[in-house]
């Protein structure tokens, strides 16, 4: 009886199905990326076909049916990530290399406001070194900026692609994989243009880089910066201290080409280009005009999408706007969250990594929880035109906010998951900024746009900076207010997962059962404050330690070595900084948490077990002591003798081989000490191996 129920269930529900389809095929893509090994290509394509042909074994029977589509689609996300695997194969370097002479053709070039620079070459010829498909590499000083496309010369120095700061950390190596980049490095001496790019064969990534330099010009400092970032997405003429600014005041995702900038500018092309075709009543009688201006809305969109770079929100709106302008081409209705659906699935399957980065999941969060919470409640918000406009503004006001909260509320998870912060006065930032945005700035980037190819884009730049000016002084008005962010420990990624799997249960479905998504929620909200923090890290280098003092809070062992590595770790623990850690200066800590001598410390956490003492050696001559005495051994030397009372001993050679390490204590004697790895959550994959 009971399945009949459920089937029943699912059949009154059977619109919403194809709605699963990229979260299913997200879970295999999940699942590839997980896996600590690469598996095995062929398999997955087996897989695949073997599901398929089950799948349609069981066709007739309902459930049976749903339960291997779904497995099916699982199996497919799990085989698309690995033939894009296959497909790229990029070359890792294995060792660093001494500076050399590097020859080849740029790519990509970003200037920054600090005046240095990074170039990525692609098919680089290096002298006596290994091939690659792309190289980065970090430019100090240049007489001239090169152009994508230059042939360019320049003696660089090359290392492999830096592991996270710690295990289970984002992971650049992995991210610069997928891009074709095996190895990064550091200029020694000034690019030399060997060649200019021929005209016929400037990219758009030449277009993009030559128009960002002449809105800098026309517009200098950081209005000029966030002007060329909204055009052609590119960020780096923006300082760090207004980046901050705009991250901290909840204002960071005006900076992102995506949904509200698409859809100002389709829409400016398509009302345009409908009023436009109208003036004629020869056109209006004979054609179909509104069909007309919808294709050049979508022309429109697609220039937009090219010269801003297609990241990842801007190919979204993009997908999502095309298709909504192709339902008035085809006289049908889109459905919203079907829009969504095949935005997500669109992107995955073309870059089905993309899923591990934060603008995917901000990006499709905010988008779905502001397509469900209007369709349920955006009715009430709607403004008529019979409305007074005292009435009209207050609608809008509420809508801003309703539109602020809900879209906080659905990054929230990940904005924590990945940044560790917590926004406070978001609401109030973008209630000040988005009218300003809407009203103000993106008309004159539409503007600009429509200028710009006849020379005249300057006339659209000057009273965009006003608006752009606002902005940043509300952004940074409200990141220096007293508690206007709050940093949190990071979280593990379980919590994150069933929370947006309890939101997606909650949005998609429409009967009843729909409410169980709310219990996802709280569950996994509850399981985050519960997230065990490392007591002890050591950096991949092995020359930098950091333990939990008395309060919980980081300290390390300097403030000397790995600056990155520092700020990334004080992050991650939730803190402003990590300072270096105080100690007594005595033999054993009977009553204190640290005490060190010139060769080696020992540690005696007081908020775990007390019975173990941890001896963080940085001399060989404090072994033969410490070895006898402590519980664990962490030695940035080699261990070359005997520990008898050790129960985990981890020395240089361990930090050389595996990386950076992450301790757990006890919390009680008796109890496992938990060390992870760098080495060991990163596993055997591509991107971790060396050439």
């Amino acid at each position: 009886m009971k399945v009949l129920q459920i089937e029943d269930m699912f059949f009154q529900e059977q619109e919403r199905l194809l709605l699963w389809v990229p979260v299913f095929f997200s879970f295999g893509i999940g699942w590839y990326f997980s896996l600590a090994m690469e598996p095995a290509l062929s398999l997955a394509l087996y897989g695949c076909l073997g599901l398929i042909i089950l799948t349609g074994l069981v066709w007739r029977v309902f459930l049976l049916r749903l339960l291997f589509i779904a497995v099916t689609l699982m199996a497919a996300g799990f085989a698309t990530g690995g033939l894009k695997s296959w497909h790229l194969a990029t070359p890792v370097l294995e060792k660093p290399l001494s500076p050399r002479m590097i020859i080849g053709t740029v790519e990509k070039v970003s200037q920054y406001r600090s005046g240095k620079m990074h170039v990525v070459i692609r098919q680089p010829e290096i002298k006596r070194g290994p091939t690659f498909d792309k190289l980065r590499i970090k430019v100090n000083k240049y007489d001239a900026v090169p152009t994508p496309g230059d042939r360019i010369r320049i003696k660089a120095g090359l290392l492999p692609p830096p592991p996270p700061t710690m295990p289970g950390d984002f992971d650049y190596a992995r991210q610069i994989w997928f891009q074709g980049i095996g190895a990064v490095g550091y200029g020694v001496t000034s690019p030399e243009i060997m060649e200019k790019a021929p005209a016929r064969l400037i990219s758009m990534r030449g277009i993009r880089q030559a128009m960002a330099r002449n809105i800098r010009r026309s517009l200098p400092g950081d209005v000029g910066g966030l002007a060329a970032a909204l055009i052609t997405g590119q960020r780096d003429g923006i300082s760090n201290e207004v980046a901050d600014n705009m991250r901290n005041s909840g204002l960071a995702h005006l900076l992102a080409i995506s949904g509200l900038h698409m859809g100002l500018l389709c829409g400016a092309a398509f009302f345009f280009a409908r009023f436009l075709l109208t003036r004629s009543e020869y056109l209006t009688l004979r054609y179909p005009v509104k069909k007309i201006a919808a294709m050049i809305a979508i022309g429109a969109g697609l220039v937009y999408v090219t010269l801003s770079g297609g990241g990842i929100p801007t190919v979204r709106a993009f997908i999502m706007a095309a298709i909504l302008f192709l339902g008035i081409v085809t006289d049908r209705r889109a459905i919203s969250l079907r829009l969504v659906a095949i935005a997500a699935m669109v992107i995955l399957v073309m870059s089905p990594e993309a899923l591990l980065s934060v603008s995917f999941q901000m990006s499709f969060a905010a988008v779905v929880a502001l397509v469900v919470a209007y369709e349920n409640l955006g009715g009430s918000l709607t403004i008529h035109k019979n409305q007074g406009w005292g009435h009209k503004l207050m609608l809008y006001v509420a809508a801003s906010l309703f539109t602020t909260l809900v879209a906080e509320m659905a990054i929230a998870p990940f904005a924590l998951f990945h940044f560790n912060k917590l926004v406070q006065y978001g609401l109030l930032a973008n209630l000040l900024a988005m009218p300003i945005m809407a009203f103000w700035v993106m008309p004159w980037v539409v503007a600009y746009l429509l200028l710009a190819p006849f020379g005249l884009g300057e006339i659209a730049l000057y009273p965009m900076s006003y608006g752009l000016e606002a902005i940043m002084g509300i952004a940074g008005y409200v990141s220096h207010a007293p508690g206007s962010y709050r940093l949190v420990p990071s979280m593990a990624l379980g919590p994150v997962v069933v929370i947006a799997l309890g939101a997606l249960w909650f949005g998609i479905w429409r009967l009843r059962w729909r409410y169980f998504g709310l219990l996802g929620v709280a569950l996994g909200v509850t399981a985050s404050f519960f997230t065990p923090q490392p007591d002890i890290l050591i950096d991949n280098k092995g020359k930098l330690i950091g333990v939990r003092n008395a309060a919980e809070d980081l300290e390390l062992s300097s403030l000397r070595a790995g600056r990155m590595v520092r700020e990334r770790w004080a992050q991650r623990a939730g803190q402003e900084d990590a300072g270096k850690w105080q100690y007594e200066d005595t033999a054993y800590p009977e009553d204190k948490w640290l005490a060190c001598d010139r060769l080696s410390c020992l540690y005696r956490p007081d908020h775990k077990s007390r019975d173990t003492l941890i001896a963080l050696v940085k001399d060989e001559r404090a072994l033969s002591e410490d070895c006898r005495n402590a519980q664990v051994v962490i030695s940035l030397v080699p261990v070359n003798i005997y520990c008898p009372s050790a129960k985990l001993v981890i020395d240089r050679w361990d930090f050389y081989h595996k990386g950076g390490h992450a301790l757990w204590l006890p919390e009680k004697s008796g109890d496992w000490i938990t060390v992870k790895t760098v080495a060991g959550v990163r596993g055997d994959r591509p991107w971790s191996r060396r050439k």
